[in-house]
This record gives structure tokens, sequence and C-alpha cells, in this order.
């Protein structure tokens, strides 16, 4: 009896769509960066607010935070979250607090001025997404609502 083994596996250069994949993963990201880096400078109507700061203050419209929560959610470390927002109690948009539960603990909480920063940043970034969400297609932004969530949840899991 003749016996047919499969052949060995090798691993195969990027097909085209494989590279077509990593060229928009790459533009994408560009993008992105070239969108935060801009965003270190005040965009119009924003009270002197970047984006990274605004990534870093919105979650505090909720309540008070600490540094290290902070940091984790707008993706910098604790000690440049810190920087950050020495700079931002210098301006007067946040305060800093010692904790109930723990006295060794330090909140930040957002003040009024911090708040009105955050919402006016938060009008920015609506208008910003509208203008890109205006240049597709209604199939096209329901195909990137669930492709960017899909992604969003890969990417987590790595």
């Amino acid at each position: 009896m003749l016996r047919v083994s499969a052949p060995a596996t090798t691993p195969h250069p990027p097909t085209t769509s494989d590279q077509e994949f990593a060229d928009a993963w790459e533009a994408f990201f560009r993008a992105v960066r070239r969108m935060r880096s801009q965003g270190t400078r005040p965009t119009q109507g924003c009270e002197g607010l970047t984006f990274p700061q605004f990534q870093l203050l919105d979650p505090l419209c909720a309540g008070p935070g600490k540094v290290s929560s902070l940091a984790g959610l707008a993706g910098v470390s604790a000690p440049t979250a810190t920087r950050m927002l020495d700079g931002l109690e210098k301006q007067g948009l946040v305060e800093r607090h010692a904790s109930d539960e723990d006295r060794r603990c330090v909140l930040i909480a957002l003040t009024e001025e911090g708040r009105r920063a955050v919402d006016a940043k938060r009008r920015d970034v609506r208008a910003m997404r509208r203008k890109v969400a205006a240049q597709l297609t209604e199939e096209e932004r329901a195909q990137a609502t669930a492709l960017l969530q899909r992604l969003a949840d890969a990417m987590e899991d790595l």
C-alpha cells in the first residue's frame, strides 16, 4: 500500500494580502502618530489642552483617579503621567488630594477649569471623528466600526 504523506510545511514569504495589510497597518499608525504629534500643540478652541493631555484627563470626568490608573488608560508610563500632571497642576487644571482610604495614595481630580478644558477638547475630538466618518459611505462606516472593535479586541489579546 502506497502511503502519501503531506508535504512538510515551510514558512512562506508574505503574500500580497499580508503585505497589503502590513502597509495599511503602518499607514494607519503613521496617521495616528501624526495626529498625536500635532496634538502637542493646542487646537483652536480647546483652551490649550493637547490630545495626550486630553487622553490623560478624560477619565477624571468620572471622578478622581490614581496616577497609575490614568497612565494605563492613556497608554503612557506612570513617570510620564506624573510629569504631565505636574504641568497640568501648575496650569490649574488638576488638583492632588490624599486618599481618604489610604493616606499614602494621591488622587488626581479635575478643577472646574480642567473640566471645561476636557469638555472643549472632547468637542474637538468629536468634530474630528465626524470629519473622518463623513469621508466614508454608510457601508464603510459600518465596516470600519466592526473592524476597529475587532482590531481593538485582537490587540488586547496580544
